[in-house]
């Protein structure tokens, strides 16, 4: 069976497709990534078809077609829409429909936030079968936005939208809202931070520490070096722990500091982060940081900027595993509390056992199989 991945060209959208598939490498299937030859280099070895344009080029072209809009904390869901649902099916989809008919595609893995692939699916009359990436696709008018926008570009092709197969879900119940239904197609997948195969350098810190250490980051889309400072020197500011601060790839930031608590990677794998003895992550909120730190049981400091940031930081915070904040001066305080009062942790380490309990991609891959098959 020859199964091709396909996702927004984001990091948080692309790396939790990885272990399903590698499952599917694993099980003797074949699989592909379709992504732009500059995110080849995540994919670990599996084989890659290069499609479309990358994320800067579709920044820039959605910039252009929206007026300059901010995505990050538009007015409205519109240019949000746009991004994912025309400018990027716009400049990627006969590519990516070119590489699945060379690849012999069976089957389509889309990420929920991915309108290219299923576009292919129905092209290809090929099952489909959706990942999703964060919590149930928000906020609300986005998805609705996305289909108006759909909708004349499938007409201009006769396609009719593709039924999925099934929805691959790696949000643990506890994050999730407790008044949500869980559709009838879901297939909860254990949550896995990304690991490269190769371990990436990271800074030593001065001298040997007992401090507590806080990973500060704003995840891979986030760029303002600005907001991501103010964080780590609201932190750094309680004297008594370390902080290695992550730098969003393609962030104007240098990796220097002069604080002997202090340390500035660039992308780094989030497993290898969190397994360096990290007590607090303060981020902005994005899926795979959640997911990542809730797997490892490591309680959140939350600041929430844009899209489905705040939603992810109200259920954290909900299940008593965070706290949010409203400016980064309050992280300081945030993160005492959190070092102070061990039922962040105890509730971190809740949602950690709910991962460990889910089945893991390979077991998520051979039900899909069976799906398909019947």
């Amino acid at each position: 069976m020859r199964v091709l991945f396909t996702a927004v060209p984001i990091y948080g959208h692309l790396l939790p497709l990885l272990p399903l598939a590698e499952a599917v490498a694993d099980a003797g299937d074949q699989a592909a990534v379709a992504v732009p030859p500059s995110m080849a280099h995540l994919v670990n070895g599996l084989p890659v078809r290069p499609t479309g344009p990358d994320t800067a080029e579709l920044l820039a072209e959605n910039a252009r077609r929206t007026g300059g809009a901010d995505m990050t904390d538009p007015p409205d869901v519109f240019p949000v829409a746009s991004f994912f649902a025309a400018t990027r099916v716009d400049l990627t989809f006969d590519e990516t429909l070119e590489q699945a008919r060379e690849f012999g595609a069976d089957v389509i893995v889309a990420d929920e936030y991915d309108a290219v692939g299923p576009m292919v699916a129905s092209a290809l009359r090929v099952p489909l079968i959706q990942h999703a990436i964060g919590l149930p696709v928000s906020p609300p008018p986005l998805a609705g936005a996305m289909r108006a926008l759909l909708a004349p570009r499938y007409a201009r092709r006769g396609l009719a939208r593709a039924d999925r197969l099934a929805l691959v879900d790696p949000w643990p119940p506890a994050l999730h809202d407790p008044h949500w239904s869980p559709p009838a197609d879901r297939l909860p997948i254990r949550a896995r931070a990304y690991a490269r195969t190769a371990p990436a350098d990271l800074p030593p810190f001065t001298a040997p520490s007992r401090r507590p250490r806080v990973l500060v980051t704003l995840g891979t889309v986030l760029l303002d070096a600005g907001m991501l400072d103010a964080l780590v020197d609201a932190v750094a500011a309680l004297g008594d722990v370390d902080v290695l601060a992550a730098v969003a790839p393609g962030a104007a930031r240098p990796l220097t500091d002069s604080r002997d608590n202090v340390r500035l990677v660039g992308f780094v794998p989030m497993a290898q982060l969190l397994a360096t003895g990290v007590s607090v992550v303060v981020a902005a909120g994005g899926a795979g940081t959640v997911l990542a730190a809730m797997s490892h049981g490591i309680p959140m400091v939350l600041w929430p900027k844009g899209a489905e940031k705040p939603m992810n930081a109200e259920r954290v915070a909900a299940a008593g595993a965070g706290i949010t904040i409203e400016e980064p001066a309050g992280s300081a305080d945030a993160v005492h509390e959190i070092l102070n009062d061990t039922s962040y942790r105890t509730a971190a380490d809740r949602i950690a056992e709910q991962i460990r309990r889910t089945p893991d991609a390979g077991q998520v891959w051979s039900a899909l199989r069976d799906r398909l098959r019947s």
